[in-house]
């Protein structure tokens, strides 16, 4: 009788903790698809206004870059070069890429199916990759420039400017966080 009750009472713990586990895995889907929707709301914003500004970010004005005198005109030619024409249309086709694949993830959440790590690590190594190329378009000497011109808020605000985008980025971290606990639990299990 003790045998059966015992093996009772262990069943019991399996079932309880396989309950558990799966409330655990239920809840992080649900942070994900939370994650993931805050993603892709901030990532199909900056589509739009990608998109809107294509037009005078592809053919500037020089008017208003004459106004500034030879500085201007060097950040006109800057701007005008095919280089950066080729990096603004990059960057536009692929935040439209990345609302697409939010929204792939997107479904698959609705039907409780964890979404690949790969979007956002795609994701978030874009982010470097294009803070690394516009540090390269925009030359560091306009940021030495402005660092000796300001001194210390100078070095402030270049490091503001590169760290603050990091910030639009915490959905695609917090996603990650909760993909690699799921593979956690399931892993246990």
């Amino acid at each position: 009788m003790i045998a059966i009750e015992t093996i009772r009472n262990i069943v019991v713990i399996f079932i309880r903790l396989g309950v558990y586990e799966m409330n655990e895995v239920a809840n992080r889907i649900k942070k994900i698809r939370t994650w993931n929707m805050v993603a892709l709301v901030l990532t199909a914003i900056g589509a739009v206004v990608s998109l809107v500004t294509l037009p005078s970010s592809l053919f500037p004005n020089r008017e208003n870059f004459e106004v500034l005198g030879k500085k201007g005109l060097e950040l006109y030619n800057q701007v005008s070069s095919t280089s950066y024409k080729v990096a603004i249309i990059f960057g536009v086709v692929m935040t439209v890429l990345f609302v697409v694949l939010y929204f792939i993830a997107s479904r698959q959440l609705s039907q409780d199916k964890v979404p690949s790590k790969l979007i956002y690590f795609a994701s978030l190594g874009y982010f470097v990759l294009n803070l690394v190329i516009g540090t390269f378009l925009k030359g560091a000497s306009s940021a030495n420039e402005l660092t000796s011109q300001l001194g210390s808020i100078g070095v402030v605000v270049t490091v503001v400017s590169m760290i603050a985008p990091l910030l639009l980025y915490i959905p695609q971290i917090m996603c990650l966080v909760h993909i690699f606990a799921i593979e956690k639990i399931e892993e246990k299990a």
